[in-house]
């Protein structure tokens, strides 16, 4: 009897332990009713299947499979040709496709309803959730560049981790409880320290600091009303525009990525929050960013053909039409991301009082023999 006494004593003061510690644990990282988060891992919101159900054409052909196909007017030199697909690349026309596009046929996608509507061209979450508006999936499924498994130039999984320009930071603020809290406010910023790693590099760590960049990052502060349910974050829908630099880009004359009616779905925790950005994306900034800043070599290694995604980005737009013509110009998206929890410092004034990684940092440090921005 006394043994087991003692063994339920022991196991009591254990549990009573540990609450203890988990309680310290959220109070340690919620200060002032506040708690940071950076982002350091993002996807695009591709479903994928092991035996590629999705794309039971295959997936699409690139620039290596087209070029040499590639004779518009008539017959042309190797150069020529090259110039010619080239041209398309930054000029990319309207026009009907001349290759075969592999669209996704699967119902199943990640992402979230943003009309509030069912439509017969939404998609069904893994979760069974109706009403998921993802078209960028829908054109980019069976793009291998885009896929987990493709993992290449174009989808890089830690090229925002690596790149301080990237330092994208939400806050939470009247925050109390993780759990359960019907308002909170989400602000998002940009930060101005790498991330906190392991041992080995290649992890990232909770209880790192970054400070705020309320001079140089004006255009990444915005506030969005939210609420907590469960443990996980919904906020309203707003613009958002997000940077997206990288160490083979220019920082000076080149857009971040525009996206509409942007909302955070992010299941939190102490040490991290997961989950969704979905909204729609500004097409032609997309298209800038993501592919005529790269050159075509390396659209090659995952088998993306700007001219041919240019053409289905168009035909499969669902929102933010032109004033003027009313054409769609932006498609619904969804972005599979991590953060890990920051502590925020704000500073006083007006913030930072020098940029971070621009054009002129990234001249000095290059004539130095040194990168501010390594790539992945």
């Amino acid at each position: 009897m006394k043994t087991l006494l003692t063994a339920a004593f022991t196991v009591g003061a254990a549990l009573a332990l540990s609450a203890g510690s988990a309680a310290s644990a959220a109070e340690t990282v919620i200060k002032n009713r506040s708690i940071g988060y950076i982002w350091y891992e993002e996807y695009r919101g591709i479903y994928e299947t092991p035996d590629h159900k999705e794309c039971p054409d295959g997936f699409n052909t690139g620039p290596t499979e087209q070029i040499p196909q590639w004779t518009p007017g008539g017959n042309k030199t190797v150069l020529g040709t090259q110039l010619d697909f080239e041209g398309e690349v930054l000029f990319p026309g309207t026009s009907e496709d001349r290759f075969p596009f592999h669209l996704v046929q699967g119902k199943t996608s990640y992402g979230l309803n943003l009309d509030g509507k069912v439509g017969p061209n939404d998609f069904t979450s893994p979760e069974g959730v109706p009403g998921i508006d993802n078209q960028f999936y829908r054109v980019m499924g069976c793009v291998f560049n885009y896929r987990r498994e493709g993992n290449t130039s174009i989808n890089f999984p830690l090229w925002r981790s690596r790149q301080r320009y990237n330092a994208y930071v939400i806050e939470l603020t009247d925050v109390d409880s993780l759990v359960s809290d019907p308002d909170v406010t989400v602000t998002t910023y940009r930060g101005g320290e790498y991330l906190l790693t392991d041992a080995t590099g290649n992890g990232f760590l909770p209880g790192g600091t970054q400070t705020i960049d309320t001079r140089w990052g004006k255009k990444y502060i915005q506030k969005f009303h939210g609420k907590i349910e469960g443990g996980v974050l919904t906020s309203e829908a707003k613009d958002l525009v997000i940077p997206n630099g990288s160490s083979v880009q220019p920082r000076d004359g080149m857009p971040d990525i525009q996206y509409y009616d942007m909302r955070f779905s992010l299941k939190l925790s102490e040490t991290d929050a997961v989950g969704f950005l979905a909204g729609y994306v500004d097409i032609e900034s997309f298209i800038i960013h993501s592919h005529k800043t790269r050159s075509t070599v390396l659209q090659m290694y995952g088998r993306s053909s700007l001219p041919s995604i240019y053409r289905q980005m168009l035909k499969f737009a669902d929102g933010h039409p032109d004033p003027v013509t009313g054409a769609n110009t932006a498609i619904s998206s969804a972005i599979d991301v991590k953060f890990k929890q920051v502590f925020v410092k704000h500073s006083p004034g007006d913030g930072m009082v020098s940029a971070i990684d621009t054009p002129k940092t990234l001249a000095s440090a290059s004539i130095a023999g040194m990168s501010l921005a390594p790539g992945p």
